[in-house]
């Protein structure tokens, strides 16, 4: 269908119940699965209000590009005047366009996952009567083994039986997680070990992208071992619970988990997921591309906790809060493990 509306000549869509400007915000169609296909995919769109009348400006040739409607049309979605004039199907910036898809609803709960098939240029079989859980796991599973972007696993939410990496539906990627930077302060940093950082950096640099097979997620990280936990009950209710969580190399963070911790020497792990983007590959030299992979490894990332489990697997622990980790020293950091976790 993606394909369809954009070899469209115009696309109209007949907005039943807005009446006038300003008002895009309350419009159903905003709120459908399908209609954002229809946004992105056509390239001419006229929007016309319920008494049939052209929305706003009665000689606009093409809404999208429209100035007044475009200003509304990206308050109503979410979505950046640059994908609103001209899409490009795929991949890119994977967890924004979940982001957007995570503000619809569809009548056919697996339709949530179906109507993104030409958003992010995915080929998957159409399986009607397959629970959600499992349509949004194919999906995802086919974003990760195409691109590898481990963004899409930055998520807040309850999971699926699927896999313990993917959430149980797309509201879970509705906040998206906003990190501080840290300005880099080369002159101020500790000459680092650079039989270490080069080390680190050939390790990282041969990593492949994640893969996900076979309900299995393999996960290349740098690995942060969980050292203790302290644990915070609010009002005695034992399901709500807050810990102050240590692990190797890296400050204190504080989670609110969905599921009770276990105490157990090795039992937990905090990691950071690694695409092989991370790595700046187009530097003068390799002592470049050293310094380039310090200044990132400094900066506060999204973590994730794993449990470990029998046979080297892993299952990750859902939070109701984004994990947002910050290294003690860039000296430390060079000691961490870097593996491909097996992840369940």
């Amino acid at each position: 269908m993606f394909s369809q509306y954009h070899r469209s000549f115009l696309t109209i869509v007949y907005l039943v119940d807005v009446a006038d400007t300003g008002s895009f915000a309350n419009g159903v169609w905003f709120k459908r699965g399908w209609t954002l296909q229809e946004l992105l995919a056509s390239n001419t769109v006229l929007f016309y209000a319920r008494d049939w009348s052209l929305y706003v400006n009665g000689d606009a040739p093409n809404h999208e590009k429209d100035p007044a409607v475009l200003e509304e049309l990206c308050k109503a979605t979410q979505i950046a005047q640059r994908h609103l004039r001209n899409f490009d199907p795929g991949m890119e910036d994977a967890r924004s366009r979940l982001c957007w898809a995570s503000r619809r609803r569809t009548t056919r709960p697996e339709d949530i996952a179906y109507s993104l098939f030409g958003t992010f240029k995915v080929q998957l079989p159409v399986l009607y009567g397959e629970i959600v859980q499992d349509a949004l796991g194919r999906f995802l599973a086919g974003i990760i083994s195409r691109s590898g972007d481990v963004s899409v696993l930055n998520w807040v939410g309850k999971q699926p039986p699927f896999n313990s990496c993917f959430p149980a539906d797309l509201l879970s990627h509705q906040t998206t997680p906003r990190i501080q930077p840290i300005p880099s302060e080369p002159a101020k940093r500790e000459r680092p070990n650079l039989e270490k950082a080069r080390k680190q950096y050939n390790d990282l640099a041969e990593l492949p992208l994640a893969l996900c097979v076979h309900r299995r997620t393999m996960l290349p990280s740098i690995i942060h071992p969980v050292t203790a936990f302290t644990v915070e009950v609010s009002s005695g209710n034992l399901s709500d619970c807050t810990y102050q969580i240590h692990a190797s190399q890296l400050a204190s963070v504080e989670i609110r988990s969905l599921a009770s911790l276990r105490e157990g020497a090795g039992k937990y792990i905090l990691v950071r997921p690694w695409h092989p983007n991370s790595l700046q590959m187009q530097t003068r030299s390799h002592d470049d591309a050293i310094c380039n992979l310090l200044d990132r490894l400094e900066q506060p990332f999204n973590a994730l906790l794993l449990e470990r489990l029998l046979q080297n697997q892993y299952k990750r622990i859902a939070c109701d809060c984004t994990i947002i980790a910050c290294i003690q020293d860039t000296a430390s950091v060079l000691d961490s493990e870097v593996l491909i976790l097996e992840v369940v």
